[in-house]
């Protein structure tokens, strides 16, 4: 009954298993002839549950009956493959310097051969300078507006003429660039499972929830639950 990694700790270690196992019965045998289960609150907790495990096993009983087939899973995935497209993903590096006149001496060096990593760990003011200027990869939506507006325009190692924002003076230079794609159901074939088996949880629940209200006598309380708590 144990999980894999316990059932190869307990076959390695047999002796101190063991002995857990004894200890556990021994002081349970215990609890019994001190009459600890005939305590109202451990009686309560031992109600709550059994409750508690009734319900999972009955809702485990539910779903089993729909199943999760590789035909729908394929189902799925073709309906929905336009979801499945990677976004396009670009990496640049980046320069950022407080004046103008800065960056069109950054600008010129660039222009001359200079060494963009180099230029960036010598005159950036941002964090990235450690890395030459290195931001990652980025997706639409992760840069400033402007860095990005102008970013997205670039050619591979094409650098950028001087753009101005609230920090400061950037250029930036593309570096990379990742073409969308459409995944592989083999890549996520396992998270169409899981969503597929949740959704199906989800709407035997809810029916079984509705047959089983359908065919009883529910009354609420309203004054009760109307009133303030702890009165």
């Amino acid at each position: 009954k144990m999980p894999a990694y316990y059932k190869t700790l307990a076959s390695q270690r047999k002796k101190d298993f063991l002995d857990d196992m004894i200890n556990e019965q021994l002081i349970y045998k215990e609890a019994l002839k001190r009459g600890v289960n005939r305590e109202p609150e451990v009686k309560e907790l031992v109600n709550e549950a059994k409750r508690k495990i009734l319900i999972a096993k009955l809702m485990e009983i539910e779903v089993k009956k729909s199943a999760v087939t590789e035909e729908k899973i394929k189902e799925f995935y073709q309906i929905h493959k336009n979801d499945f497209v990677t976004p396009l993903k670009l990496r640049a590096s980046h320069i950022m310097v407080d004046t103008e006149a800065e960056a069109n001496e950054v600008l010129q060096k660039l222009n001359e051969g200079g060494d963009f990593a180099q230029l960036a760990k010598q005159y950036s003011k941002d964090p990235s300078k450690e890395r030459g200027g290195d931001i990652g990869y980025f997706i639409k939506g992760q840069l400033m507006p402007e860095l990005e507006e102008i970013c997205f325009k670039l050619q591979l190692e094409q650098t950028s003429d001087i753009i101005k924002t609230k920090l400061g003076y950037h250029i930036i230079k593309l570096t990379d660039r990742i073409e969308p794609r459409t995944v592989e159901l083999s890549e996520v074939r396992d998270a169409i499972e899981k969503e597929l088996k949740d959704s199906a949880q989800r709407r035997m629940l809810d029916e079984l929830v509705k047959n089983l209200r359908s065919k009883a006598r529910v009354k609420i309380n309203k004054k009760l639950m109307e009133s303030e708590p702890n009165k």
